[in-house]
């Protein structure tokens, strides 16, 4: 059973119309953004995940959507529909970005926003070899599962943090990726 299907979207989209993002004033962090992408398929609506390179300095290994750093005098949309290209091979013209979620501070020292979009497109994804080893997709409805998301607790520099963990197959998604998805399915529930 599709839970999430069109019309779930489009309540989607008037729900983040309606909805400021917040939007966090903070000079001294590096900023950041990241596409939440949305892909149509046969089956239902799925979003797009990367693995990145085990020889990154940040986060080697593990799963993200598509994002980075953002350039001098480029906005963060600019910014996440530029990394989305680079890093996947999602060119821009095909991404339609529908909202803007809640900025997020990193314990890394990042300010990142999220953006989702639509990728209206089907491609064949390019990664970019010395970022992203691998894609894949994950069903909306899969992270919507009853098992999804498991909170486990996690230390960092000393300090224990609830993080979000979601499952699929092989794929243990979590962290920075983990609590952007969460607050992105948490807008979700409410369209279904």
């Amino acid at each position: 059973m599709v839970r999430f299907d069109d019309h779930a979207l489009r309540r989607l989209r008037t729900l983040f119309a309606k909805r400021p993002a917040i939007e966090i004033e903070a000079p001294s962090l590096r900023r950041a953004a990241v596409l939440i992408p949305l892909i149509a398929t046969p089956e239902g609506w799925s979003l797009l995940f990367t693995r990145r390179a085990e020889n990154l300095a940040a986060h080697s290994g593990q799963i993200a959507f598509p994002g980075g750093a953002v350039e001098a005098g480029e906005s963060f949309e600019e910014a996440a529909r530029r990394e989305a290209k680079e890093e996947v091979g999602i060119p821009e013209q095909h991404v339609e970005i529908f909202g803007r979620h809640d900025d997020v501070v990193t314990n890394s020292g990042y300010l990142v926003a999220p953006f989702a979009g639509i990728v209206h497109e089907r491609i064949d994804y390019v990664m970019q070899e010395s970022e992203v080893v691998e894609t894949f997709e994950v069903p909306i409805d899969v992270l919507l599962a009853e098992h999804n998301p498991e909170v486990r607790y996690v230390t960092f520099r000393n300090r224990k943090y609830p993080a979000y963990f979601y499952h699929h197959g092989p794929y243990e998604i979590w962290g920075l990726t983990g609590r952007m998805l969460k607050a992105f399915l948490d807008l979700v529930w409410q369209t279904i």
